[in-house]
């Protein structure tokens, strides 16, 4: 047998066995390869969307000079492709060390996204099970409840619907306890109703599968992340800790804004402890692999399986004002694992938003329509409420263009 029918007959098996929504307007003809686990697919489709883009980064740039942005990187991916990967400004205020696409930011309750679908890839590999009671890996969890004890899974603590209050025991998180300290603690954290009835969001209790793989596996959360998300994915300079960040030595200082300016902020270690729910760094260039692979394109690392798991809605949350304003109106917003799950227009939005002092992130991605974006800042101002949504709403206002597949 000729060696192009052998390919031929291997790509309909890879396209076959990826079964995800994109594939089905791929032109099997196409040359296709895989670089990092990600499909490389050939065809150049910017040109179906280049009005669009060149609308969007005029919009993007104006709205970071209006904002007193002092660093930006902005990544998007359409069609499994990078068609825009570029940094903003500087690294340091009143400096001219400019943020290339190498630069390393915190994403903050970005990494939550990172923390669902690692487990739902060790849930697919039967190394846990989501749906286990979390006393059954920590024989001395103890809650106010005792039914919340006894059967709060790592379902409900990464779709938010643990029973705690909101925001539990963020100030002493804020304060530097270790989590081991505050794990002792949990059992007097007010708790308002059972597991999986209502959506209350946590760091803390979100970030117990770092405790539960620890025990489980004899593995930390930062190594798993690393073996089964940044190495395959080729994320070469993403970590899970503070030291991780510094000795990156190509990352961005935060900065907050003031009546009178923009001042450079001490770099700070706060939200580490909680690693799984807001412990990532990474650089922009990371972050497009990484949506490259939520979009479908790297089934042998995120599957079909684990990217429907992620994605599947756990808890419906309530429809704010603010949010629908800024998101041109939603018809539905809920959580998944890890991710917002917003719909618009009838489409789905996988959305997530973070912020650490001097730090903010956002992604969001639409899997029908094969688009998504990565925004990273080391200025919170807002801007970083506006990039996304309004992202989001230009492309559903667009038409791209039919481009001939050859």
């Amino acid at each position: 047998m000729k060696i192009r029918h052998i390919l031929s007959i291997l790509t309909c098996v890879l396209l076959s066995y990826v079964g995800y929504t994109l594939y089905a307007r791929i032109n099997t003809d196409i040359e296709i390869t895989t670089h990092n686990n990600i499909i490389q697919v050939t065809t150049d489709f910017r040109p179906e969307i280049q009005e669009f883009l060149t609308d969007y980064e005029n919009f993007y740039t104006r709205r970071f000079k209006e904002c007193g942005s002092v660093g930006g990187a902005l990544a998007i991916v359409y069609k499994g492709q990078v068609v825009h990967l570029k940094g903003y400004g500087v690294k340091k205020i009143n400096t001219k060390d400019s943020v290339d696409v190498n630069t390393v930011f915190r994403l903050a309750s970005v990494s939550k996204g990172f923390a669902g679908t690692l487990a739902a890839i060790l849930h697919k590999k039967k190394l846990i099970n989501l749906d286990t009671p979390c006393i059954a890996y920590l024989p001395d969890l103890k809650l106010q409840r005792q039914v919340n004890s006894n059967t709060v899974t790592l379902r409900h603590t990464l779709s938010h619907t643990s029973g705690l209050t909101a925001y539990s025991f963020d100030k002493y998180v804020e304060s530097g306890n270790s989590f081991n300290t505050i794990y002792k603690q949990l059992h007097v954290a007010n708790v308002q109703c059972d597991p999986g009835t209502r959506f209350a969001y946590q760091n803390v209790m979100f970030s117990m599968i770092d405790t539960i793989v620890r025990k489980q596996l004899q593995r930390t959360y930062a190594e798993l992340t690393h073996d089964f998300i940044f190495e395959p994915l080729g994320m070469n300079t993403a970590s899970v800790t503070f030291e991780g960040f510094q000795s990156s030595g190509n990352f961005a200082y935060p900065h907050k804004r003031y009546a009178k300016g923009t001042a450079l902020l001490k770099l700070n270690n706060r939200y580490y402890q909680t690693a799984p729910a807001a412990g990532i760094n990474a650089s922009i260039t990371d972050m497009s692999k990484y949506l490259q692979a939520l979009l479908g394109f790297a089934p042998t690392v995120f599957s079909p399986e684990v990217l429907k798991e992620i994605a599947t809605p756990r808890v419906k949350m309530p429809l704010k004002a603010v949010t629908n304003h800024q998101w041109g109106g939603l018809t539905d917003k809920a959580y998944g694992m890890g991710w917002r799950i917003f719909t618009s227009q009838g489409h789905t939005i996988m959305y997530h938003g973070g912020f650490v002092e001097g730090y903010r992130a956002e992604i969001a991605f639409c899997p029908d329509k094969e688009i998504g974006i990565v925004f990273l800042q080391n200025s919170a101002n807002t801007l970083a409420i506006e990039a996304v949504p309004t992202f989001m709403r230009m492309f559903f206002e667009y038409e791209p263009a039919v481009v001939a597949v050859k």
